[in-house]
């Protein structure tokens, strides 16, 4: 007798047989973050994830995207070697030939669990990309295990296409008008697949100027890398000095674009000796009411605040820090962290309260709104 009643029981079952990687949404971790990779710094962590224990998401693409000389690469070597500590495997794609085993060693990097493929076009980025991730699928189906693995495009500023490299060897003078096509091509192909495996792939993208009225730093190579991406981290820098000598970057990292924090800039350091230093940021939440750190001395047993003091009084410790031992874990404990990761959840989390929207809807309301 044929049945005359199709349920959602019937229906999920019908696209079970469509679709492998569908499933009822409270059964489905298809898109989930599962962990997060540090970055090397626990407040680029907040404003890339909402939490200082946070950072670059497992299943996602995220841009790196700056001028030259804004960190992208330093960053995208501290997370490899985050990752790995985490127990990743990272193929690393370069497409500028500007880093070596020796690099990789000073950021303390395992260079044995990094596949490293130098890249010249989008297509062999393509071919190469979509290849591994096919074939790790296919383990994946058949119930085979699979090893976790980062990926990194460094940068996606620098591929050639196949008919720029055929145009300058005839002496072609045509413009070139497919790259931005493929790269478009290469974020489709890849973004379900990518999330599938839980591959977090970072690329550094180069970025330039428009001649708008207001100009404006925009990311290369079309909208492709823009749209895809869940994070877009934009980075500029200041000189940071001692004396007259130059001796590191003041990096201020904005995200043009992110799925799980508010874009709230940050700014870190970049120091050319002793590299990113974890904890700097944190210290413009280093007060008593948030953590028991304050900056002060202690006098005949009486622990005494004051602004311009060369110490800081911790609560945890008992004793005053001299600012060389400043931004350490010994300051910086488990516990003083978690204090600070509450503190600011509000200013990077977005705000879901329905009583904290049902506030806000009148002054959102009055406000003048601004097109981008």
């Amino acid at each position: 007798m044929a049945k005359n009643k199709f349920t959602f029981d019937d229906l999920n079952a019908e696209l079970a047989g469509l679709n492998p990687l569908g499933s009822v949404m409270d059964q489905s971790d298809f898109s989930e973050v599962t962990e997060w990779i540090h970055t090397g710094n626990y407040h680029l962590n907040a404003c890339l994830s909402g939490s200082l224990f946070g950072g670059w998401p497992n299943n996602r693409s995220c841009s790196i995207a700056g001028p030259s000389g804004t960190g992208k690469t330093f960053l995208t070597l501290n997370s490899v070697r985050e990752a790995i500590n985490m127990g990743y495997f990272v193929i690393y794609y370069d497409s500028e030939a500007a880093v070596d085993k020796d690099q990789m060693l000073k950021f303390g990097i395992d260079t044995s669990k990094v596949n490293y493929q130098p890249v010249n076009t989008v297509q062999e980025f393509r071919t190469s990309i979509t290849s591994i991730t096919q074939k790790m699928q296919e383990v994946k189906r058949k119930g085979g295990e699979i090893p976790k693995i980062m990926i990194i495009l460094d940068s996606a500023g620098n591929l050639a296409t196949a008919k720029e490299i055929e145009d300058a060897a005839t002496g072609s003078e045509k413009a070139d008008m497919t790259r931005s096509k493929i790269l478009k091509s290469i974020f489709r192909i890849i973004m379900t697949p990518l999330a599938d495996l839980k591959i977090p792939f970072l690329f550094t993208n180069h970025t330039y100027q428009t001649q708008d009225f207001i100009s404006r730093q925009v990311a290369g190579g079309g909208t492709g890398p823009e749209y895809a991406a869940s994070i877009v981290l934009m980075l500029n820098k200041a000189q940071l000095k001692d004396g007259a000598e130059k001796v590191g970057i003041i990096v201020t990292a904005k995200p043009d674009k992110n799925r799980f924090a508010k874009p709230h800039p940050i700014k870190f350091h970049l120091d050319f000796t002793k590299g990113m230093n974890p904890y700097v940021g944190l210290e413009q939440y280093a007060t008593w009411d948030i953590c028991g750190i304050t900056r002060g001395s202690i006098e005949k047993g009486v622990k005494v605040p004051k602004a311009t003091a060369r110490g800081w009084i911790c609560k945890h410790l008992d004793e005053v820090v001299p600012n060389s031992e400043f931004f350490t874990e010994k300051v910086f404990t488990k516990e003083v962290m978690e204090q600070i990761n509450e503190h600011i959840k509000p200013l990077f989390n977005y705000n879901t309260e329905v009583d904290a929207i049902d506030n806000e809807i009148g002054e959102l309301l009055d406000r003048e709104l601004t097109m981008e």
